[in-house]
């Protein structure tokens, strides 16, 4: 029995084509707040702007030279700048096969050992179980939940508001200053 190399690296320009296709998957689409209009120019845009965007990191998991999954990491802005926030997708038919952990470890190592930023955040669908799960192996937590977040299917659906803490964060809340 052979086994399935998954490669993960960084987003190219050239995987356009591919991420059109994965964000078009069904279950991508249920699972994103991602629209079926979306074209290819617009997926060709939005990847130029990643790549010249120094706060976002973006990097696919690839199975014989195909992308099957991806994962975005934005800096946050200003007082923020410590945050990440995560996004990530994976092809309907390799969903459940590791990919989506490899990506998690991947993005997960950029923010603690290279990019050093305490707090890593996302958002999840209420009813995406398998994700969450996937998350929470990771050590996020559901610290919030937005009430009718999302339209899909015909009816409102809520999120959740995800966050992770870096174990060796030596972060205290500062008390409320009295004025």
């Amino acid at each position: 029995m052979s086994q399935t190399r998954i490669v993960i690296r960084p987003l190219r320009l050239a995987d356009a084509q591919d991420i059109y296709e994965l964000m078009h998957m069904p279950t991508v689409l249920w699972c994103t707040s991602l629209l079926p209009s979306t074209t290819l120019e617009r997926w060709q845009k939005i990847i130029a702007g990643w790549l010249d965007d120094e706060r976002a990191h973006v990097f696919v998991a690839e199975i014989d030279k195909k992308v099957v999954g991806s994962i975005n990491l934005t800096i946050g802005e200003g007082r923020e700048r410590h945050v990440g926030a995560i996004a990530m997708a994976v092809h309907d038919a390799h969903q459940g096969q590791g990919v989506g952990r490899l990506l998690l470890l991947t993005i997960i190592d950029l923010a603690d050992n290279w990019l050093n930023l305490p707090r890593l955040e996302l958002e999840v669908y209420a009813d995406n179980e398998s994700a969450i799960h996937l998350y929470q192996t990771f050590d996020f937590e559901i610290e919030g939940r937005k009430r009718c977040n999302i339209f899909r299917g015909g009816v409102y659906i809520d999120s959740y508001s995800m966050g992770r803490l870096h174990s060796q964060a030596q972060l205290q809340p500062a008390a409320p200053s009295e004025s």
